[in-house]
């Protein structure tokens, strides 16, 4: 006879007074952020700090191909990710985040596949902090998925023009390709898996529109009172 299952036993997800918007590289997060933080009143945190000299070198010799730095790149951004989001959660006011760690481990698998050995130590790495985060910081109130074309996306990586992706774009094209496959899918799947509320927004619509649509699913679901 099967034993009975104590509800008691199970940790119970912890919801945090925030809000996360994912999404492919040029996807328009962080101009959807800055208008989202306009709109609700809130704090916004965004995933790059353009004065972070080390996170700027990793990422350029990770787009040049350095292996080494690829790795260095990952567990470096994804400490301090995690890090930004914990510090940023205990503030009372409502936080936006351009990305969280859900997104990280993406990353991770597409950069590490020639060494399986440190994808297996920051995937483990990865898992402890993620349990953190669901049971002692707190997922967001909401997911956003930005939903990027693929056509869109290389239009937007010329136009935004960081010397670092358009220099070494044909190198790494196939890259590009293989997360574009496959990143609204696996975002939607792990906000399912993590039982996070999300939803997914077309990239190309006007920022003002995805904000009206933000702003009524959060109303829908009663996510945040003084809405």
């Amino acid at each position: 006879m099967a034993k009975k299952l104590d509800p008691a036993n199970f940790q119970r997800i912890k919801v945090a007074n925030s809000i996360a918007i994912g999404g492919m590289i040029g996807a328009g997060k962080s101009t959807l952020t800055r208008a989202l933080g306009e709109a609700l009143k809130a704090d916004v945190i965004f995933e790059l700090n353009e004065n972070d000299e080390l996170q700027n070198i990793l990422l350029k010799r990770l787009y040049e191909g350095d292996e080494t730095s690829a790795i260095a790149f990952q567990v470096y951004f994804f400490c301090a990710r995690f890090q930004n989001y914990r510090n940023g959660v205990q503030n009372s006011n409502l936080s936006i985040f351009d990305r969280t760690i859900f997104e990280d481990r993406l990353f991770a698998h597409q950069n590490m596949t020639a060494d399986p050995i440190m994808f297996g130590f920051y995937d483990s790495m990865w898992h402890e902090k993620t349990k953190e985060l669901i049971y002692s910081v707190g997922v967001p109130k909401l997911y956003i998925i930005l939903d990027l074309k693929w056509e869109e996306f290389k239009d937007r990586i010329f136009r935004r023009g960081r010397s670092s992706e358009i220099d070494n774009f044909s190198s790494n094209e196939a890259y590009f390709k293989s997360l574009h496959s496959v990143y609204v899918q696996y975002l939607e799947k792990t906000c399912q898996v993590y039982g996070i509320n999300y939803m997914i927004i077309d990239s190309q619509l006007p920022t003002d529109q995805q904000v009206k649509k933000i702003i009524k699913k959060i109303k829908d679901d009663k996510l945040i009172e003084s809405i």
